[in-house]
């Protein structure tokens, strides 16, 4: 996994130049994944492209029925990288699911660049502010700037467990 994010990490984002290329190198090296996976991209919105690394693709035609499908299933957890109102909106359905446990349980919700989910979108803080008062509940919250650091985060995480105690929040680090 760490050499796959190595080699990933010259193109990082869907809008670089390398992205996919970088993919396909990924898949040369690493060519049988040991799994079957679904990406379930958007069509809504033509400027994000599907991920290579699916083994299957399936598609949704109302995209806040595919919200809330992908967070439903994302038992492991959710990596939020800066994005702009869709991305918003992702957060926020992500919290309610955890907050009730729609779903039996709760995973981590993880924000990727302290500078945007603190200052250029300043949800984080508000969000950890309500968990520590009690407002929230159910959450497992991490705010990081490294991609070792998520990975990290949610190697600590099993389903089978719940991630907090009522009420509870861990440390953001």
């Amino acid at each position: 996994l760490l050499e796959a994010m190595e080699m990933l990490s010259v193109a990082p984002a869907y809008s670089d130049d390398q992205w996919l290329a970088s993919a396909f190198r990924v898949m040369e090296r690493f060519p049988d994944p040991g799994y079957e996976s679904l990406g379930i991209p958007t069509w809504h919105y033509g400027h994000e492209l599907p991920t290579p690394f699916a083994t299957h693709i399936a598609k949704y035609f109302e995209n806040s029925v595919r919200e809330e499908g992908l967070l439903a299933f994302a038992k492991g957890g959710v990596i939020f990288t800066p994005g702009s109102a869709g991305t918003m909106q992702e957060v926020f359905q992500d919290l309610a699911q955890n907050h009730y446990e729609s779903y039996g349980y709760a995973s981590p919700m993880i924000f990727l660049n302290k500078l945007f989910w603190r200052e250029q979108r300043p949800i984080f803080p508000i969000i950890r502010e309500m968990a520590e008062r009690g407002d929230l509940m159910n959450l497992n919250l991490g705010l990081y700037d490294r991609n070792e650091e998520v990975l990290a985060h949610l190697s600590r995480f099993t389903v089978s467990s719940k991630a907090t105690a009522p009420g509870s929040c861990p440390p953001a680090r």
